[in-house]
């Protein structure tokens, strides 16, 4: 028994204490760090005749304070925060431009029609057709815009994932190699090496944040194994198996998630979390959709407008054109990397009002193709492209040379394309085909009470015109119910029974007769021969603005915008809402974890005073053992 080495085990102890205590008041702000505490044993007694004499103290470990649940539900929390906060950053950059109204598509568009509307009133004036020229060109140059500002996300979107990629391989790395140190200082020690593990604890938060993991300790080795979505080992003790961001299998400008050597793709096929998951979520079911959108407005607006304009007639007598770039044949198709027969699949817009927001995938199993919407699943299936287009009625027909080969696949997005290619080809006032290229006349001899329309070109079956649109039809009443028909070419009819105000069609127009005629009363349908002051052409796409069948069948060009519009607002305030929950989860998750791991200096400097009053004590202790000492030497 020795009051010296009682009294040397209390000061070590003390010392510890303290040195620990400061390396909690140390590292206070240190992120990751989690309070240390010395945790002390007795020394085993010496047995005497007096009894068992204890021998002091000793310092068993320094143990960390770590609480598995606390932590676990950090972890949860984080790696939700992390992806509502980054699909929150993504959104809004779609929102903040589309409900910006001084850029949005609604003034714009209502714009283009009232000039259409100021033409149709002066029909022979070269400022209104300029009007129209000019609107129409600023309304091509907004959507363009608005559709390349879409675009630039996209690479945005590419850019953040690279990153992402790239800061995943490093931590995983880190975590590998600590893995190793953490089991090589455990073999060597026996003792927990606690500034290691709180390393390799913020490495597994900085991965969580950024791809959402999930963590399975070995009992064995103690190593930390990390997995990525469904499945994929990131790292595996000492080894990390790295990620990486390579193009897609259709799409090369679009990039996707594999494993390190790209033969499986992780985006897609698995959930991934973090800020990785919520770009990719955002990029699929927001950026996508409000590209495409966007698309099929610019689609449905150049190819109705473009179709209606070529009905009518210029201020030249001739024909209208194309007053913007046509569209039909933009539809973007990509086949997997896979294919190998070398097929090459043309996709055509042909019906613009059952054009959706979504992308499609084409299978072929050898004997059908498979045709499914990505937005909601839907398929169609059948052996022939043609009769596939028609099941389907997408908007778009599908054509394929040569054949493919069993398994073979393509990605089509049928409008993408059409959000920045929207261009005016018409520079001249003069070229604005807002006549009607025919007109009606009743013969002054007419003795009836019948009234005939001005006829209007049928859109349903042109372009390209009827080429006997213009000429001469000659409408005779028999009688005031029957008529003949002269002029269209052979087998004129005869004996047609007369309903008043029933559509009569020939040659590619459509009128009515209304009242009641007279036996011998004639109609005349011909050319609009020095037709400037007609304006039914212009009238005809000014009607556009109002038509509720123009996109999806039940909306108009605005309203199909709104929706647009609303749905990326209504997306957002959504998101945001389940951010700051999230937000507050998080933070009460961390502030228990904290309170029970983290360091609080009042308690840090209780626990100095505490130790240096236990050193102080152990030195007091060796004082009175030297003073024992010294009265003994003092006996003569």
């Amino acid at each position: 028994m020795s009051i010296y080495s009682i009294s040397v085990s209390a000061l070590q102890a003390a010392q510890v204490g303290i040195a620990t205590t400061g390396h909690n008041i140390a590292n206070v702000n240190t992120p990751g760090y989690r309070r240390q505490e010395i945790e002390q044993a007795t020394n085993v007694a010496v047995r005497t005749g007096n009894g068992f004499i204890g021998q002091g103290v000793s310092i068993s470990t320094v143990r960390r304070s770590y609480h598995e649940f606390l932590e676990r539900q950090v972890s949860q929390s984080e790696s939700q925060w992390a992806y509502m906060d980054q699909y929150l950053q993504s959104i809004q950059q779609i929102n903040n431009v589309l409900g910006d109204r001084s850029i949005g598509l609604s003034s714009m568009l209502q714009k283009f029609f009232a000039a259409w509307n100021a033409v149709a009133n002066n029909p022979t004036s070269t400022p209104a057709r300029q009007g129209v020229l000019t609107a129409a060109n600023t309304l091509a140059g907004n959507i363009n815009r608005l559709g390349s500002y879409l675009e630039s996300l996209q690479e945005g979107v590419n850019s953040d994932i690279q990153s992402i990629v790239a800061k995943i391989n490093s931590y995983a790395s880190s975590l590998a190699s600590m893995n190793d140190r953490i089991a090589s200082v455990q073999t060597s020690s026996l003792q927990p090496p606690n500034d290691l593990l709180d390393q390799r604890d913020l490495l597994v938060s900085q991965l969580n944040q950024l791809a959402g993991v999930t963590v399975v300790k070995d009992t064995a080795t103690g190593d930390y194994n990390v997995f990525l979505g469904q499945g994929y080992q990131l790292v595996a003790g000492s080894q990390a198996n790295p990620i990486s961001a390579s193009p897609s299998y259709y799409d090369p400008q679009r990039l996707e998630v594999f494993d390190g050597a790209g033969n499986i793709q992780l985006s897609g096929h698995a959930t991934l979390g973090g800020r990785l998951g919520a770009l990719l979520e955002y990029r699929s079911r927001d950026l996508d959709t409000a590209q495409n959108a966007l698309g099929r407005i610019a689609m449905v607006l150049t190819q109705r407008v473009n179709a209606q304009h070529q009905l009518g007639q210029d201020l030249n007598g001739v024909a209208g054109g194309l007053l913007f770039e046509d569209m039909s044949t933009m539809a973007q198709v990509f086949p997997n990397v896979g294919n190998t027969s070398g097929a090459i699949l043309t996709a055509t817009v042909n019906a613009t009002n059952q054009l959706t927001t979504s992308d499609y995938r084409l299978f072929y199993d050898g004997t059908n193709y498979i045709l499914t919407r990505i937005s909601d699943g839907q398929s169609w299936s059948n052996a022939s492209l043609t009769t596939l287009s028609m099941l389907a009625a997408q908007g778009f027909s599908l054509s394929v040379s040569p054949p493919p080969n069993a398994g073979e696949s393509f990605y089509i997005r049928p409008t993408v394309a059409a959000a920045t290619n929207v261009s005016v080809l018409i520079s001249e006032p003069a070229l604005l085909a807002v006549a009607a290229p025919v007109q009606s006349s009743a013969a002054a001899t007419n003795t009836g009470t019948a009234q005939i329309s001005q006829p209007v070109v049928d859109p349903s079956a042109q372009p390209p015109l009827n080429v006997n649109l213009t000429q001469p039809v000659t409408i005779t009443f028999t009688s005031p119910t029957t008529y003949n028909v002269t002029g269209i070419g052979t087998g004129n009819p005869t004996g047609l029974t007369y309903v008043s105000g029933s559509t009569i069609s020939y040659n590619g127009w459509l009128l009515q007769i209304t009242g009641i005629p007279a036996a011998g009363d004639v109609f005349t349908i011909g050319p609009n021969t020095g037709g400037t002051l007609d304006n039914r052409n212009a009238l005809a796409i000014a009607a556009f603005q109002n038509d509720h069948t123009l996109v999806a069948g039940h909306n108009t060009l605005e309203s199909a915008y709104g929706l647009m519009v609303n749905a990326i607002g209504d997306k957002t305030a959504a998101v945001k809402i389940n951010q700051g929950a999230q937000k507050n989860l998080y933070d009460q998750a961390v502030q228990a974890q904290q309170a029970a791991s983290g360091v609080n200096l009042d308690e840090e400097a209780v626990n100095l005073i505490r130790f240096q009053q236990s050193y102080q004590a152990a030195a007091q202790l060796i004082k009175t053992a030297n003073t024992m000492f010294d009265t003994l030497l003092s006996i003569r």
